[in-house]
């Protein structure tokens, strides 16, 4: 018996904190079309989306939701969060790079003797491939070939002075990183 009495007691304490909570939370006000401010229990569907604030018995701002933003406003956000992302993966990017510049190369000359082995490892395949450019043209000039078998050997000529082309651009493109990177290490070190 006393315990459904103590039962039955905190049944009603929950009930009506429940009921005082919902009566708190209820009062909602809103703006309508024509700027005027209203209040009522529910704020009617066609005024959801423009956000409203939920106040206590006492008047007091319990909640406030915001209004739901248009697709321009999110498409502003998305494209604003993108721009702050690509910012910061570029500034990792070169932290990332700094930090190699600085734990590999000691000097300006460990930067240059590095370039030189790049630069004479391709210079070894461009003469290598211009010695093969002579060998087929002497052979295409000095044999009696097919017009296949001489079309192929143009074929190969064609193919290797068009790689050698390649190798001088890649040799180029080198020059530029290395001129970055001994630029960027001299700003790291502080040098002139």
């Amino acid at each position: 018996m006393i315990r459904q009495t103590i039962n039955l007691i905190i049944l009603l304490i929950l009930n009506i904190s429940i009921l005082d909570n919902s009566v708190q939370a209820r009062m909602k006000c809103w703006t309508n079309n024509e700027g005027v401010k209203e209040c009522g229990d529910t704020v009617p569907p066609e005024y959801t989306q423009q956000g409203y604030k939920e106040l206590s018995k006492e008047g007091i701002v319990k909640d406030e939701t915001k209004r739901v933003k248009t697709k321009e406003e999110l498409e502003k956000e998305r494209e604003k969060a993108r721009a702050v992302a690509k910012e910061k993966e570029k500034v990792r990017k070169k932290q990332t790079h700094d930090k190699m510049l600085l734990e590999t190369y000691n000097t300006i000359d460990d930067i240059n003797d590095a370039k030189e082995q790049k630069i004479q490892a391709i210079e070894s395949t461009i003469k290598y491939n211009k010695k093969r450019i002579i060998k087929l043209q002497y052979m295409l000039d000095n044999e009696e070939k097919s017009d296949a078998d001489n079309q192929t050997l143009k074929q190969q000529i064609a193919e290797n002075e068009k790689y050698i082309e390649y190798k001088i651009d890649e040799q180029k493109e080198i020059e530029k990183t290395y001129f970055e990177y001994i630029t960027r290490f001299k700003e790291l070190k502080g040098l002139d």
